[in-house]
């Protein structure tokens, strides 16, 4: 992957979680953008989230995102200078969850040792 694609990804992703931040503060509040990774024609984006939360916000949350779509790729542009709009896909990644797993994990160990 060029240094360039790699530039776009960061400030895609960068630029969508302030967009959740300045304008859906109370409905984004247990979502966190884990990545973006753009094609290297720039027509597409693949923006990956984590939910803090079961199943039920996990649904939720893809509903905001369908919901919104249009509005964060019209916030995008404005705020990524790049030759076209890309398309917006959302995926949900467990990585919040997999990150609490990990650490209740470490904490089991840490009192067995104890």
């Amino acid at each position: 992957m060029s240094l360039h694609l790699n530039r776009v990804n960061g400030a895609v992703e960068h630029e969508i979680s302030r967009i959740l931040r300045v304008y859906f503060r109370e409905e984004a509040v247990g979502i966190t953008i884990v990545g973006a990774q753009v094609s290297s024609d720039l027509r597409l984006a693949c923006v990956k989230f984590s939910v803090i939360g079961d199943g039920a916000a996990c649904s939720r949350a893809v509903r905001f995102f369908t919901k919104h779509k249009k509005f964060i790729r019209r916030k995008l542009c404005e705020g990524v200078r790049i030759r076209r709009a890309p398309e917006l896909r959302f995926e949900a990644t467990g990585a919040i969850a997999q990150g609490n797993d990990l650490i209740e994990l470490l904490d089991g160990i840490a009192e067995t040792e104890m």
